[in-house]
């Protein structure tokens, strides 16, 4: 997987477990076209930068039990920026929305 699809997989996801809008791990898996593992990796990183992921069963869908915010992560300060500033060469000012 090349690294730009990579950011975007990872913050598609963030924002359809922030807006508790995933779907059954199978499900999210195949509109992302990976396998059930791969997403469960995904998961895991998102765990790894301090994201706390449940997954409720009764609404079929992941989501964040703390606050979390990508914008805080090494994974947005330094791959993103990396990416936007020296691959593409686009400045970016930081938001802590995401």
């Amino acid at each position: 997987m090349k690294p730009f699809e990579r950011i975007i997989r990872l913050i598609e996801i963030h924002l359809l477990i922030k807006e508790e809008k995933t779907g059954a791990p199978i499900e999210v898996a195949e509109k992302f076209h990976i396998c059930r593992s791969q997403f469960y990796n995904i998961i895991d990183e998102l765990k790894d930068y301090g994201a706390i992921v449940k997954y409720s069963r009764k609404h079929r869908t992941f989501y964040y039990e703390n606050d979390f915010k990508i914008a805080n992560t090494p994974f947005w300060k330094e791959e993103v920026k990396y990416f936007l500033e020296k691959k593409l060469s686009i400045h970016i000012e930081w938001t802590e929305g995401l």
